[in-house]
């Protein structure tokens, strides 16, 4: 009799030890499955705000009023948005796209072959019944990304705000 209830405990942890192995086996499929999909995902960066930040303070060589009064970047996304013209007679989206693109092209290198793949910023208005995309500027490929990191820098213009954006995909 107690050799018939040795054996029948031994079954018994070949079954567990057979149930964990499946169970393993279908941990590690499930994984290598789940990485395959894997979606884009925006992380929040504090280096990219601090950038976002920095550069709104930037001055460019637009002056709207009169010179040497030159409009920094965040008052010029607001000129662009009004359809401003600068004292030199350029449009003021035209300084602005100017500007933007070659700060951005300096601090941020992109490219297949880098880390960095690409980057999408944006400038839009925004009240509680519009909203309006006043610039974008986009450089190197964020379609097939599957790490993006970014930042939101919103401040007031009345009767809205101006959200400017910055996205960088890895």
């Amino acid at each position: 009799m107690k050799k018939l209830n040795k054996k029948g405990q031994e079954e018994m942890v070949g079954f567990v030890l057979i149930v964990i192995l499946v169970s393993v086996v279908f941990l590690v499929f499930l994984g290598i499955f789940v990485n395959k999909n894997k979606v884009a995902v925006q992380s929040e960066s504090v280096e990219i705000y601090q950038f976002l930040e920095s550069i709104m303070e930037y001055t460019t060589d637009c002056a709207i009023s009169y010179e040497p009064d030159y409009s920094n970047i965040k008052e010029l996304i607001l000129e662009c948005y009004s359809g401003s013209i600068c004292l030199s007679e350029k449009q003021a989206c035209a300084v602005l796209n100017e500007t933007l693109s070659e700060i951005l092209s300096a601090s941020w290198l992109v490219g297949e072959e880098r880390d960095k793949k690409g980057y999408i910023f944006k400038a839009d208005y925004s009240t509680n019944l519009t909203n309006a995309e006043i610039i974008r500027i986009d450089n190197g490929q964020c379609t097939n990304s599957t790490s993006v990191r970014g930042s939101e820098y919103i401040y007031p213009a009345y009767p809205g705000n101006i959200k400017s954006s910055l996205k960088i995909c890895y």
